[in-house]
């Protein structure tokens, strides 16, 4: 098929999130067979001002969706967190080209409601939404004429390229990325982690909190590469299969990851596979132990790096889209089928 992928690619990032979840989505559809127009709405709504600001450049880039449209007539058009996008250019599209399917992905976690609006402006003119949480928020936007489904955080083989369980030595046995974002509980948990470490002589570091910069691009990946370890820890973990794509960040690496018992993970990575934890004070004594039993952190985090590259990639998750877009049999078991409503 041509299918026009709308989403943030992040041009003006400059590569500095060049593993993030759009270009990954069209890798996959395109080891898949798919020719993929990729269009970075942000960046061209910033083009379409003298100003260079996205909110006045957005009628512009609007416009330049319909000309795409016009001239590609693709069969398939993927959104992804696109919210300056008008749902009338939505509705234009569904009147013009009736035979088009159009879906929506989106990998925040849906508790943030009042960041949805602009999806339900978006769901008349839908046909499915792929979103990264599932159970009763995913639920909510089910509407009679389209499909919702939950769709794990995507990886790629080329993006997590390292192999850290077959790493000897490294100048980290453990690390965290992420924020505090201000708030008490999460910032108890990392402030308890961090000195039950220091306490225990266990070499560690947390980029972007605590006074600590954030790593990007090639920078996020030479800490990966510097670690034995990795925390994958989301703002919430109480919401149902939602986690930040850190997970497959860190697995797909080959880390030994370390996870809080989010509802229902364990159909994506069981025990074999991930470390869980019921608090930091668990979390602290498992990274203790498996410190000290190399072996054993060993074939976990080999396993949980097969299961990113085997269950979680690119190629298989765009396959599944595909499949319930256009009301095609599911080719295999996909381990996250039963949320799809």
């Amino acid at each position: 098929m041509k299918i026009l992928h709308i989403a943030n690619f992040g041009f003006n990032k400059q590569a500095a999130h060049f593993y993030c979840t759009d270009r990954k989505i069209s890798a996959g559809l395109i080891e898949n067979g798919h020719f993929v127009y990729d269009f970075s709405f942000r960046d061209m709504a910033r083009m379409g001002t003298i100003f260079k600001t996205k909110k006045l450049g957005a009628k512009w880039a609007n416009r330049e969706v319909l000309k795409i449209v016009q001239n590609l007539e693709p069969e398939l058009i993927l959104i992804g967190h696109t919210d300056l996008m008008s749902a009338e250019v939505l509705k234009q599209i569904k009147q013009d080209y009736p035979t088009i399917k159009i879906a929506f992905w989106y990998v925040d976690p849906l508790y943030l409601e009042h960041k949805l609006n602009f999806v339900y402006d978006f769901a008349p003119y839908l046909d499915a939404i792929f979103c990264t949480t599932g159970g009763e928020y995913l639920q909510k936007l089910k509407q009679p004429h389209l499909k919702v489904a939950y769709f794990p955080n995507v990886g790629h083989r080329n993006v997590e390229q390292l192999q850290q369980f077959d790493k000897a030595k490294t100048t980290q046995t453990f690390i965290f990325c992420g924020v505090v974002y201000k708030e008490p509980e999460r910032e108890k948990f990392l402030t308890d982690l961090d000195h039950i470490l220091t306490e225990a002589h266990i070499q560690h570091h947390f980029y972007g909190c605590f006074g600590q910069a954030g790593v990007y691009g090639k920078h996020y990946y030479k800490a990966l590469s510097d670690a034995k370890m990795g925390l994958n820890y989301s703002r919430r973990n109480d919401v149902c299969l939602y986690s930040s794509d850190r997970i497959v960040q860190l697995t797909g690496n080959g880390l030994l990851t370390f996870s809080p018992r989010i509802p229902k993970f364990k159909q994506l990575y069981n025990d074999d596979e991930v470390v869980y934890f019921d608090d930091q004070f668990d979390l602290a004594e498992k990274i203790k132990y498996y410190s000290t039993h190399p072996e054993q952190a060993k074939r976990i985090a080999e396993l949980g790096w097969l299961k990113t590259r085997h269950s979680f990639n690119a190629q298989r998750i765009t396959q599944f889209m595909i499949e319930l877009i256009f009301a095609l049999p599911f080719s295999q078991a996909y381990e996250w089928a039963d949320e799809v409503y």
